[in-house]
């Protein structure tokens, strides 16, 4: 009992002595090796995703125009929108549309739907016809939201990419504030009517 005491004292020893010599080495060699992965990281492999996220967006520059142009017809479809029948809200969302004229609107804070076709206003037909490549810029910007392409996306169409699930209706990105007032119909006046006497 004595002597398997003193096998095990003098293994402690054995190992801790060996800590004690190699440990700073040990160390060392570790850290260096994290530094020379962490350099190749982000010397290499990260400047090459900006560099092709770059290369990405010049040539596809066009998708992010219309992008920007849908932007502007929405606040154009906001100015001649009132506010929420339901909730007087403001902040309005595109939900779902159809190319063949039809494009539906909801309330963000009650969830009301509101429909518009392209013979309602003429403003809707144009945003019809850019929401094609808008939904596919959107889910781009979605899938690689944490990757250099999805940064660079976020930060020129000015969308806040953090809260982004990947199971999110890209249709939700895109917002407008409709008018403080809700639209009145004028009163209709001047009206001349004949009478016929048979």
């Amino acid at each position: 009992m004595l002597s398997s005491l003193l096998t095990s004292i003098q293994e402690t020893e054995s190992v801790q002595s060996f800590f004690i010599a190699v440990g700073p080495l040990l160390l060392v060699s570790m850290a260096i090796s994290s530094m020379l992965f962490f350099f190749w990281y982000f010397g290499f492999t990260l400047s090459e995703q900006r560099r092709k996220a770059r290369w990405w967006l010049v040539d596809n520059i066009g998708l992010v125009q219309q992008y920007k142009d849908l932007d502007e017809l929405l606040d154009g479809l906001g100015q001649k929108t009132s506010v929420c029948k339901k909730c007087n809200n403001d902040k309005m969302q595109l939900w779902n549309y159809q190319q063949e004229g039809l494009l539906v609107v909801r309330c963000r804070s009650c969830k009301m739907n509101y429909t518009f076709t392209k013979e309602h206003n003429e403003l809707v037909q144009l945003i019809l016809s850019q929401m094609e490549n808008a939904t596919k810029l959107v889910n781009i910007l979605v899938r690689y939201r944490y990757q250099a392409l999805g940064k660079l996306l976020a930060r020129n169409l000015s969308i806040d990419a953090s809260a982004m699930r990947s199971e999110i209706n890209p249709l939700e990105v895109l917002h407008f504030t409709a008018r403080k007032e809700r639209l009145r119909t004028e009163p209709v006046n001047d009206i001349h009517v004949e009478f016929y006497v048979v």
